[in-house]
């Protein structure tokens, strides 16, 4: 991995931090040598992030989504790091290949009645997401005993 120590670079603004492994940032060259690089957004990597789990809920490979949209499954990499940001036309697109609205990449807003909108949250680990998988798949019955057995350890 090269770092840059950019000493022909312009000024850089507030948003402008130096190399540092293992955060996520985005950059461009500079005329003169220097590289102008900045931290990614929370907002990119929440949507990022929301890519990632709506395409494994769906059992559909990086290559896959690619594929339909027209790009490399590298850059799906990048988005789902958040490393890139995904447009508002791209965000569509993929929302339409998920059967989704755009506001299920988006956090919690309030809506004009008062209250949250929200479709599926942020599963936080491997094992909750292999849990819900799961359960979705159960019939209706089996379903309830879950939810029974479950209610029963409050």
């Amino acid at each position: 991995m090269s770092r840059c120590y950019g000493t022909k670079s312009k000024k850089a603004d507030s948003n402008s931090v130096l190399l540092t492994p293992g955060i996520p940032m985005r950059g461009r060259s500079l005329p003169g040598g220097g590289i102008e690089v900045q931290k990614n957004s929370h907002n990119d990597i929440f949507v990022g992030k929301k890519i990632r789990y709506r395409r494994r809920m769906l059992g559909m490979s990086q290559r896959t989504l690619a594929d339909y949209l027209g790009i490399s499954f590298q850059q799906i990499q990048k988005y789902e790091k958040g490393l890139n940001r995904v447009g508002a036309g791209r965000l569509k697109d993929i929302a339409d290949i998920f059967g989704v609205p755009i506001a299920f990449f988006y956090p919690k807003t309030a809506t004009k009645e008062g209250t949250s909108c929200h479709h599926d949250e942020i599963i936080s680990s491997k094992e909750e997401y292999l849990l819900l998988k799961s359960f979705r798949v159960l019939t209706s019955v089996k379903q309830k005993a879950i939810l029974d057995l479950i209610s029963d350890q409050k």
